[in-house]
């Protein structure tokens, strides 16, 4: 028997790896956010504008463009360039001295990580058994967790042992141990952007130029599935994303940690829980049924189970009845990521992958990271104050399991039949 965590395509690692560094470079704001919000001089509102909406607005931008040249151009040198460009972003995020210029940088590095997940999961699809779709996407997307984890975790660590201002040699002043972290985190990417270049990506290595297949027709017949699986991929990345972005916040106020250990403690969750429910999300996707809207009933299951989860995280009493709340939520959300993100590459032939996905992940990550933080934000400052920030992410939390499940209840017709992912795309 196969191993659980053994890709049918070793090349999966590799793209694993890429999408680590890619959120561990963006969630670092997450960690140091509360010395961010005293250096620049930040209200709750820019903070989480800064953290999202500035990210994703470039983000979305370049995924429009970049669905075009995933399905046309070599991919992993494709995302080798985008590694680059979000390399010197983070290096200017450590810069950065008002919030004009931390705005700009984050802009970069949306601009950056726009091309990785269009193309690495047209790359996974293409190249994984088809009932082992789910099982590469959620080693994928378990890189992003890693991701995540390692930013808080380590990050947090690095925070403990570092004192407030380091001396950097051949500096007249002394730096802020945040604006380091920043500097420190574009070191793999250089080692990572070496083994993409060396990548082969079949079939567009060679001088033979490649076919292309016409996506609005694709899109206009199958067009009920396709707004069923956004909606709810909005809706669970909107919990994901706010979440991430406070959940550190949250236990510093409400339960006085320090930021160190409240980074360490929430990247440690993280790390062990979601890629379990990553895992498992990927094993059930695979072995589900062929027909209908792909994973379905799991979305169901993973909405249901959101708001009371998230309910206990944000409103307990007790640390530990809050970290464990949050472990569980955790492992939901990462069976509903890769659900998304896997079904829709099994809906989509492999022709049109790079122009499907990457409005997707525009369309979900302009929703869930542009719009959720900032939200959670808006009703911290204006309606629950600071010392509701619980209140503020749990009523963001409701609002995305409503959409969700309002997409996915009514299990209309357009959702039914066989796989559209078989169907041969117009040409």
């Amino acid at each position: 028997m196969r191993s659980l965590l053994a890709p049918a395509w070793p090349g999966v690692w590799l793209l694993a790896g890429a999408h680590l560094l890619a959120f561990a470079d963006r969630f670092i704001a997450a960690l140091v956010a509360p010395a961010i919000k005293a250096d620049l001089a930040l209200s709750d509102f820019a903070l989480g504008l800064a953290q999202g909406t500035a990210f994703v607005a470039a983000y979305a931008a370049a995924s429009l463009m970049a669905g075009s040249l995933v399905d046309r151009v070599h991919r992993p040198r494709l995302i080798a360039a985008g590694i680059l460009v979000w390399s010197l972003a983070s290096l200017s995020s450590g810069l950065a001295t008002d919030f004009g210029a931390f705005v700009l940088a984050r802009a970069g590095l949306g601009l950056g990580q726009a091309v990785l997940t269009p193309a690495a999961l047209a790359l996974i699809a293409a190249r994984q058994p088809r009932d082992r779709i789910g099982h590469g996407v959620a080693l994928y997307t378990a890189g992003a967790v890693l991701g995540r984890g390692t930013a808080l975790g380590l990050g947090g660590g690095l925070l403990a042992l570092l004192p407030a201002l380091v001396s950097v040699p051949g500096l007249p002043a002394s730096v802020a141990a945040w604006r380091v972290l920043f500097v420190l985190s574009v070191v793999p990417n250089l080692v990572l952007m070496a083994l993409l270049l060396r990548m082969r990506d079949p079939g567009r290595d060679g001088p033979r130029p490649i076919r292309r297949a016409r996506v609005w027709p694709w899109l206009a017949r199958h067009a009920g599935r396709y707004a069923a699986i956004m909606v709810a991929g909005i809706a669970v990345t909107l919990v994901v994303q706010t979440t991430n972005a406070w959940a550190v916040t949250l236990l510093v106020r409400r339960f006085g940690l320090p930021l160190s250990s409240a980074g360490m403690l929430v990247g440690s969750v993280m790390t062990l829980a979601a890629p379990l429910g990553q895992f498992t999300g990927g094993r059930l996707l695979d072995r589900g049924t062929k027909a209908g809207l792909p994973g379905r009933r799991l979305l169901l299951c993973v909405l249901a189970g959101t708001l009371p989860l998230s309910g206990i995280l944000c409103l307990a009493e007790d640390l530990a009845l809050a970290t464990a709340a949050l472990g569980a939520l955790v492992f939901g959300l990462g069976i509903g990521s890769v659900t998304t993100l896997a079904g829709l590459q099994i809906m989509t032939p492999h022709a049109l992958r790079g122009r499907v996905t990457a409005p997707f992940m525009a369309g979900i990550t302009l929703a869930g990271f542009g719009l959720g933080p900032p939200l959670v934000g808006l009703l911290a400052d204006r309606v629950f104050g600071e010392a509701g920030l619980g209140a503020a992410l749990l009523t963001a939390t409701a609002l995305a399991c409503a959409l969700g499940l309002v997409a996915l209840l009514p299990a209309p017709h357009y959702v039914r039949g066989p796989t559209t992912g078989q169907v041969r795309p117009p040409r």
